[in-house]
């Protein structure tokens, strides 16, 4: 906030004897200021007491307005986001704690009580902007005390809900160029590139880095490297981090991946224009209507577990047939597969060589029973060997088979 302030000693000389002419001069010239020798300053710091973010709080700092039925004091919301403080040098005693408004209406950065903010006053009303960078630390600049005017060590009585405190917190590490956006917890978003050359521990030069028109952005939250040397900063690392997302343009991204064991589809590195997630978990949702991957290639699902596709009225494996292609399959069939014959339903394992089990039982049944076939003349029963080799054969050939009905079960792709 705008303030005056006299230097030590009287700044005005009054001359001794008859003044000259240039002594006037300069008396005169002072006069237009304030009071002579005093010093203008537009902007102030200010010992930030308490944020106004939640209804206790307004209450707390009398921001009300009456209740439009009943009269009765609620929380005035438009006061929300203001912080209680206490200006360092124009305040008029300890206890003259003002309400600041911020400066921006849409991107605020919230201080903590305990931290120094910069007041101006602009039309009569006064703003906070931003934090003094006290100790150079993005978790935390409070240095407690300083615009008290005696007893700067006493105890102030400071509004804090959480105790947000993390020297492992740390800001990323920039290169030539980047804008950073750093949050108190270890959350960053980096606009960055990958135009610097980076030497490894030995001084040798780390591959595919120095690359020329390569901007990336990297976002992440949950800071997984830690540094400890003090203040120093960190890098991010995708791998370590809690989540992140990474645009690259120019870039190779080291991703510890599960492999896939089809070599010829597993990327041997992550690298050019890509957008990559990592997370313990990734959730795609969609409220309205659908969900589409495409791709020009391949689509690839590697699990080290299970992979379940679950629709509740039909799932489709495949491909689509092209326009106009057909099979030669013209029978109508019931549901979606009368509208093109290249769709058909699979078939379930266990259900499938229970029928076939029932076949080879009938079938088996059957050439038992044509064992004991005879054929006849006149009056003498005359046995047909052909018959009963053949039969004979079929019985043991299918009595063979029916050890083998799980080989064409799938162990991995199961359908319900």
């Amino acid at each position: 906030m705008a303030h005056l302030s006299r230097p030590k000693g009287d700044p005005v000389k009054i001359p001794e004897g008859p003044a000259r002419v240039e002594q006037i001069y300069s008396i005169i010239n002072s006069m237009g200021e304030p009071h002579p020798g005093q010093f203008f300053y537009e902007l102030e710091p200010a010992e930030v007491i308490n944020v106004l973010l939640d209804a206790d709080d307004l209450m707390g700092a009398k921001q009300t307005r009456p209740h439009p039925r009943n009269g009765e004091n609620v929380p005035d919301w438009s006061k929300y986001g203001h912080i209680e403080a206490r200006l360092v040098y124009s305040k008029e005693s300890i206890e003259d704690i003002r309400i600041f408004a911020p400066m921006d209406s849409n991107i605020k950065e919230y201080p903590r009580p305990g931290e120094y903010v910069i007041i101006a006053n602009y039309f009569g009303e006064s703003y906070y902007t931003t934090k003094l960078n006290m100790f150079n630390s993005v978790n935390l600049n409070a240095n407690p005390g300083i615009s008290r005017l005696i007893d700067p060590i006493a105890i102030e009585n400071y509004r804090i809900k959480e105790f947000i405190g993390n020297i492992k917190i740390r800001e990323i590490m920039a290169r030539e160029g980047d804008i950073t956006f750093n949050g108190r917890f270890g959350q960053s978003i980096r606009f960055g590139s990958n135009i610097t050359e980076l030497n490894d521990a030995d001084g040798n030069l780390i591959p595919d880095t120095g690359e020329p028109q390569s901007p990336n952005i990297k976002i992440r939250a949950g800071q997984g490297m830690v540094s400890r040397v003090a203040n120093a900063p960190i890098l991010e690392n995708i791998n370590l981090d809690g989540s992140s997302l990474y645009l690259t343009t120019n870039e190779v991204v080291g991703l510890n991946q599960y492999p896939s064991r089809v070599t010829d589809l597993d990327p041997k590195k992550f690298d050019g224009k890509q957008i990559v997630l990592n997370s313990d978990r990734l959730v795609f949702n969609s409220k309205g209507t659908d969900i589409f991957a495409y791709s020009s290639r391949d689509i690839n699902l590697v699990s080290k577990n299970r992979i379940v596709l679950e629709g509740h009225n039909n799932v489709y494996l495949g491909t689509a047939p092209k326009q106009g292609e057909t099979t030669g399959w013209t029978a109508p069939r019931k549901g979606p597969s009368s509208q093109n014959p290249n769709i058909q339903p699979a078939l379930k394992g266990d259900e499938t060589m229970d029928i076939i089990e029932l076949l080879i039982d009938y079938l088996n049944e059957f050439a038992i029973t044509i064992q004991s076939a005879h054929g006849s003349v006149v009056d003498f029963v005359v046995p047909i060997s052909d018959i009963i080799d053949g039969a004979s054969g079929l019985s043991g050939k299918l009595t063979e088979l029916k050890k083998r009905l799980n080989d064409p079960k799938s162990d991995i792709v199961k359908v319900i």
